[in-house]
């Protein structure tokens, strides 16, 4: 629903990715080590996690 509602909107949607992964995205954009990250999210009465993993300047969702 929430990728109809952006092309509805007039957006070319590639990837709808949760809070947790595009907070750990946006956190990892400037750093260069290394590193496996866990972001959760305990709004909204759930609890979300991501792990992430860079590797230079790649990014991977576990």
């Amino acid at each position: 629903a929430t990728k109809d509602a952006g092309q509805i909107a007039g957006l070319n949607v590639l990837r709808v990715v949760n809070e947790p992964t595009a907070a750990a995205l946006a956190y990892g954009l400037e750093k260069t080590n290394d590193k496996i990250i866990a972001v959760y999210d305990l709004g909204g009465g759930t609890f979300d996690i991501s792990i992430l993993e860079m590797q230079s300047n790649v990014f991977e969702v576990r």
